[in-house]
């Protein structure tokens, strides 16, 4: 039988995109291991391009941070129709010529997209061919999905919630298409584990504390040292983590001062053991972050929430009892403290995050789209594979 070839488009204006996309890359790699065939390209780094669009990744990050007012017009501007047909017009003269070139190099049976309008893009590319790849859109927010997403000519869009699939068939899908699984996080977060307390002991953590850990992403952005002087100063009973990502100077700066609590400060490292030894965690909205806390069924503080997309999801964890907004500071350290003295709330919140959270979508995915393969070549399922359990702990 031959190899399955699979591309996974994404883009890299934040982390959360890409880690989408090694998380499905990884779960089809467990299922089907030789008989796929996987490339991760994000379309807007291909040479041929416009250095513009490279540049705008780091604009978004930059807007989100400095400017967000400015963002949630845009979004809210062009969250409709008209405006959707607009950008794929516009994101087909910039990139078109890249995403047909990466279409000729891999030529794959699936195109997974796990960000807006590149299957839609691809399906163009093929308009006046036969033997289109299945399409599949992954939608990585949990609310306030944005028009954008929804392309009717998609095989499958995979949707987090009851709520984005209502969305998406109010712009124009059948139900057929869409499909209720979860924000895909890395396998990694859904592997069994020891104890808490026993994998607080392997990271060299104290055992006896409290423990929030503060994360800002992949590029350590937002107040995270502010929150976590705030957390020292004020809280007692505490163990504080701060994830710094590949902001040097920010860990630099944490390492250098004179903690009064127990204090870890880390860049950029693999995050699901410490979600899973922390009692709390502290994150900005975005989706991937706040999948990944739900995975490992934590209760979550969060301190910021770019307008748009990371609003909705600010407002559905929040909704379910998951997480409470601490848009400051003093906020934070209440929040902290409430959740430090009182333990059964801290642990009603974290039994709502595990009811929230989807560890398994990844896995759910990945079937999906070899379903779709066969179903396009009418070739037969294969087995075995490894088991599950098994696969996972490589994962520890």
């Amino acid at each position: 039988m031959r190899v399955v070839r699979i591309l996974i488009l994404t883009t890299d204006a934040g982390s959360g995109h890409r880690s989408a996309a090694q998380a499905i890359e990884a779960a089809l790699l467990h299922h089907y291991r030789h008989h796929v065939q996987i490339t991760i390209a994000n379309p807007l780094h291909e040479p041929s391009s416009p250095s513009l669009l490279r540049h705008a990744e780091a604009f978004y990050l930059s807007t989100i941070q400095h400017a967000p007012e400015r963002y949630d017009r845009a979004h809210a501007l062009t969250d409709a129709a008209a405006y959707a047909a607009l950008l794929r017009g516009a994101m087909r003269l910039a990139i078109g010529d890249a995403l047909h070139r990466l279409l000729v190099r891999h030529a794959p049976d699936v195109v997974i997209s796990v960000y807006p309008l590149f299957t839609a893009l691809v399906a163009d590319a093929y308009r006046n061919t036969r033997g289109r790849p299945g399409l599949v859109t992954v939608v990585t927010d949990l609310g306030h999905v944005h028009h954008a997403w929804f392309s009717p000519v998609d095989d499958l869009c995979i949707v987090p919630n009851a709520q984005v699939r209502t969305r998406a068939l109010s712009c124009g899908l059948n139900p057929q298409q869409v499909q209720i699984v979860g924000i895909p996080v890395h396998p990694r977060f859904a592997a069994q584990r020891a104890n808490p307390e026993m994998v607080r002991h392997d990271l060299g953590w104290r055992t006896d504390l409290v423990t929030v850990l503060i994360s800002g992403g992949g590029a350590g952005v937002g107040p995270l040292a502010k929150l976590a002087i705030a957390a020292d100063e004020a809280c007692q009973n505490l163990q504080v983590v701060v994830i710094a990502g590949r902001n040097s100077e920010l860990a630099a700066t944490l390492r250098a001062r004179d903690w009064k609590r127990p204090a870890h400060v880390y860049g950029f490292v693999p995050l699901a053991d410490m979600m899973y030894a922390a009692d709390i965690i502290a994150t900005k909205a975005g989706g991937l972050s706040v999948s990944e806390a739900l995975a490992v069924g934590r209760p979550l503080l969060i301190y910021g929430a770019a307008p748009g997309q990371e609003a909705g999801n600010l407002e559905y964890v929040v909704r379910r009892g998951a997480a409470q907004y601490t848009p400051d500071s003093e906020h934070f350290v209440a929040a902290l403290q409430r959740w430090i003295e009182r333990p059964e709330a801290r642990q009603a919140a974290a039994a709502a995050a595990r009811a929230a959270g989807r560890p398994l979508a990844a896995f759910e995915i990945a079937d999906m789209v070899w379903d779709l393969a066969m179903s396009r070549a009418a070739a037969p399922r294969l087995s075995p594979r490894l088991s599950l359990s098994e696969w996972l702990s490589s994962w520890r």
